[in-house]
């Protein structure tokens, strides 16, 4: 009896084990089918997710071993696609193809018939809208990143006109120069395009580093031309006198217009070699620091008035009419005063609304200043310079004081601004009775 006794308990601890391997296996199988129908368009989504985790729950399955029957989930769990940036992006692509291709392609294809220009600029408008929005329908395309891409074409295209000047693509000396350089021109765009989107998938900026980003980059190239200009002095036009023989007057222009031609070229070439710079020296310079899309315009607008200003205070303090030197000199009052600007914003971030506040506050006082001295019958040009000086001053820290400004870091990860078409219908009246409705398009653009 007693062996009959542990007989039976043995069969009903294997016929316990066996029911609750089958149980465990049906609640696997459950899980697992709920898994594939789940991804059968091939990915996960958060919400989905979150119907499996309750489904693994409520089967009595452990997290662990659920997870053990998926696919790794960071490569399942979807989020949704930042586009905000997308809009620009196309729009400048659309530019570059009338305003660049559309003329190009004809040309290096050598048509003579007006039609294929004018066709093709039509054409390239459409395609270049067809092949951006193609190339970028399944990508996060942020603001930032719109804003690197713009730049960096608008960087080739520089590249591109440099290239054909130092190498003299464009001399049209051959049926070769002749559509050589157009090729150049037409390359240089989208590989300054993909260098662009380089650098941000590598450092990944705010929208607002990305715009002191390339801010910094444009300031380079800009003074560095500048300062060529002042420190290589233009060629000067030969002087000759109406005694002077015509092969002597013809040797002459020739040598000058072969020293204005290596002059410019070297020019470039300056300008050219600071943008790397540029790239650099402003990497360092924002890399750290939580920019707003707001506080980007306020450097911006610092570049603009310490530039204008610089000019104006050379005019009160100094005689020289040099035009390179008076312009290399506003160049750099001009950085100084985005370097001022830059530690002013340091601790504040300014909204899109705010920043034009601030333009509209500066530009306005700089007008009120000048406008007093008109009022007041100043004739002497110091004077009303200097006031429009203390104008430009009062109505920067005026404007300042009444903005209620945020904390450093708020708004630096703020993808703005954003634009939103959204279909509705328009009232329209048919008759002095009657009403219909016609298909509109609501237009929604936000700064923030």
């Amino acid at each position: 009896m007693r062996y009959l006794s542990a007989i039976l308990s043995l069969t009903l601890l294997v016929n316990l084990l066996q029911a609750q391997a089958l149980d465990s296996l049906s609640r696997q199988s459950l899980y697992q089918q709920a898994w594939e129908t789940a991804m059968a368009d091939g990915k996960i989504s958060p919400d989905e997710q979150a119907l499996m985790q309750s489904l693994g729950s409520s089967l009595g399955l452990p997290a662990d071993s659920s997870h053990n029957w998926e696919v790794p989930r960071q490569h399942l769990v979807t989020s949704p696609l930042v586009q905000s940036g997308r809009w620009p992006l196309i729009m400048q692509n659309m530019a570059f193809g009338a305003g660049l291709y559309g003329w190009g392609v004809p040309y290096v294809l050598r048509a003579e018939d007006s039609r294929w220009y004018v066709g093709g600029e039509m054409v390239s408008l459409g395609t270049a809208y067809y092949l951006t929005y193609k190339y970028t329908r399944t990508m996060n395309v942020s603001h930032a990143r719109a804003q690197m891409m713009r730049s960096g074409s608008l960087l080739g295209l520089r590249y591109g006109t440099g290239i054909n000047q130092l190498l003299e693509l464009d001399a049209g000396d051959s049926d070769q120069h002749e559509t050589l350089w157009t090729w150049v021109l037409m390359a240089s765009v989208p590989a300054g395009q993909y260098g662009g989107d380089q650098l941000f998938s590598r450092y990944q900026p705010t929208n607002g580093q990305a715009w002191v980003w390339t801010t910094w980059t444009g300031i380079a190239g800009i003074t560095a031309r500048l300062i060529h200009s002042v420190l290589v002095p233009t060629p000067t036009y030969p002087e000759y006198g109406s005694d002077t023989p015509g092969a002597a007057q013809a040797a002459l222009d020739a040598q000058y217009t072969k020293d204005k031609q290596a002059w410019d070229r070297q020019k470039t070439l300056v300008e050219l070699a600071a943008y790397p710079l540029g790239i650099a020296a402003g990497y360092r310079l924002i890399h750290d620091k939580p920019y707003s899309f707001g506080d980007a315009l306020m450097l911006l607008q610092g570049w603009g008035f310490g530039f204008y200003n610089s000019m104006m205070l050379q005019s009160i303090i100094s005689e020289d009419e040099d035009p390179d030197l008076i312009l290399m000199i506003s160049s750099l009052g001009a950085i100084g005063s985005t370097l001022a600007y830059d530690r002013w914003v340091r601790d504040d971030d300014y909204t899109f609304g705010q920043a034009t506040l601030m333009l509209l506050g500066s530009a306005s006082g700089s007008a009120f200043g000048f406008g007093t001295g008109i009022l007041l019958n100043v004739t002497d040009r110091k004077p009303l310079l200097t006031l429009a000086l203390l104008g430009y001053g009062a109505g920067t820290w005026m404007t300042h004081n009444i903005l209620d400004l945020h904390h450093n870091g708020s708004f630096s990860a703020a993808d703005t601004p954003s634009m939103i078409l959204t279909p509705t219908l328009l009232a329209a009246r048919r008759a002095p009775n009657s009403l219909s409705n016609i298909p509109g398009l609501q237009f929604t653009l936000h700064f923030k």
